[in-house]
C-alpha cells in the first residue's frame, strides 16, 4: 500500500502527516506500506517548517531530513491512496492526472465521526493557535487512518 500526502509546499502539513503515519507503521513494526509526501507548488528543496519539527521532538516522533518536493506524475500514479489537505489539492491534482482523483480525499475527512472533507488549512507563517489547531487536526487524522486502513492492509497482507 502506497500513501501520499499533499498540500501546498511540503514543508508543514504533509510532511507531519508523512512523519506521524510513517512513526505509527515502524512503532508496530508493519511491513508492505509506504507513505510519501509532496506538495503542489515548486517549493523544492526547503527544509521542513522548524515549528513541526519541534512539535514532533516532543512527541518523541523522528522528524527525518526532509527536503520538500513537488508532486509528480509518477506520484500521482504510485500512490494507492492520495490525502490532500485542501480542496485546491485535490483539484491542482485532478487536473493534470485525472485518473488519480478516484485515490483522492481530503484529509479532514478523518478528524470527525461525520467524515464530512473539511480543509486543512495551512498555517505556515501563522499564530502558535493556528499550528497547534492544525497539528491537532493532522493527529487525529493519522490515528484514525491507522486504525481504518493500515492496519486493516496489513491484516490483508498476513492473510494473503
Amino acid at each position: 500500500m502506497n500513501i501520499l500526502f499533499v498540500c501546498t509546499g511540503n514543508v508543514s502539513r504533509s510532511y507531519l502527516a508523512e512523519m506521524l503515519l510513517k512513526h505509527e507503521i515502524v512503532k508496530n513494526h508493519l511491513q508492505g506500506i509506504h507513505v510519501a509526501s509532496a506538495g503542489i507548488l515548486d517549493y523544492s528543496g526547503l527544509p521542513a517548517d522548524p515549528i513541526m519539527i519541534n512539535y514532533l521532538n516532543g512527541m518523541n516522533v523522528p522528524s527525518g531530513n526532509h527536503i520538500s518536493r513537488t508532486i509528480s506524475r509518477e506520484d500521482a500514479y504510485w500512490a494507492d491512496m492520495i490525502l490532500v489537505m485542501e480542496e485546491r489539492h485535490r483539484e491542482f491534482i485532478s487536473a493534470r492526472w485525472p485518473d488519480a482523483v478516484f485515490r483522492m480525499e481530503r484529509l479532514g475527512k478523518y478528524i470527525s465521526p461525520d467524515q464530512l472533507e473539511d480543509d486543512i488549512i495551512d498555517p505556515y507563517g501563522k499564530s502558535p493557535q493556528h499550528y497547534r489547531v492544525v497539528q491537532s487536526q493532522i493527529e487525529s487524522a493519522i490515528k484514525t487512518i491507522f486504525i481504518k486502513f493500515v492496519s486493516h492492509a496489513q491484516t490483508q497482507i498476513h492473510n494473503g
